[in-house]
Order: structure tokens, then sequence, then C-alpha cells
């Protein structure tokens, strides 16, 4: 469900489908759970907590009875995630995009002076065609 809703958005959007689809893969119920692990201990790092571990189990009764503890945590640090995450990724893209636009450039530029250079050795093949007309006419002449 959640891949069709990411490509309905994608589409709405008007930004790259596949990408959309197969980023949704990164948070699933298999990877969740050591994203959040990490988001907390994060938060706890920068808000000078200590990550605590004991009796940890992936239940809702486990998160219903320790939210009041972990939640500032873990908020903390899903938003610093998210944000770091957001600007590698904007950063990631525009230096690959730069990158497309300059090779796209050079290959252009590259064949405009290949045909400049080929235009020129067709002006000059064709000057020593004429040359060589005007001097077997001269040749045929006497």
């Amino acid at each position: 469900m959640q891949m069709l809703v990411a490509a309905a958005f994608a589409i709405l959007i008007r930004c790259n489908l596949p990408i959309s689809v197969a980023l949704v893969w990164i948070s699933n119920p298999v990877t969740l759970p050591a994203l959040l692990l990490f988001a907390y201990q994060i938060g706890a790092w920068l808000l000078g907590e200590r990550a605590e571990y004991e009796a940890f189990t992936l239940s809702w009764d486990w998160m219903h009875a320790r939210m009041g503890q972990i939640w500032a945590p873990l908020l903390l640090g899903s938003l610093v995630c998210g944000v770091v995450s957001g600007f590698l990724g904007w950063a990631g893209m525009q230096i690959i995009w730069r990158w497309h636009v300059v090779q796209r450039w050079e290959r252009r530029r590259n064949v405009r002076r290949l045909r400049a250079v080929m235009a020129e050795k067709e002006k000059e093949a064709a000057a020593l065609s004429e040359q060589d007309r005007g001097s077997n006419e001269e040749k045929g002449r006497s």
C-alpha cells in the first residue's frame, strides 16, 4: 500500500517515480526498528542523556509504557536524521545534476568542434578536387 501511495504522489507532483517507490523500502517493517533505534541514540546524545536499552521488547505495550521517557530523544533524533538525510539527498542530487549538465554541455561542444573540423576538411577536399580538375583540363588542352 505504501508503494501505491508513493507512486500516486510521485505522479501527482511530477517527481521521479522509480526513486519514490524504491525509497519506500528504506522504512519498512524490517528496517524500522533499526531506524528508530538510531534516531533515539542520536536524540539521546544531542540531549546529553544516556540511551537506555534495558528490557526492550518490540511491542505496543512496551512503547506505551516507555513513551513518556523516550519521546523527546526519539523526536529530536528523528527530526535531525530527517533534516540531515534531506539535505544530503538534495546536495547529492545537485551534484549529480550539475555533473550531468556539464557532461551534456561538453558533449555538445565536442560535436560542434568536430562538425567545424569536418566542414573545414570538406572545404579543403573540395578545393583540392577543384585544383585537380583545373590541372586535368589544362593537360587535356595541351
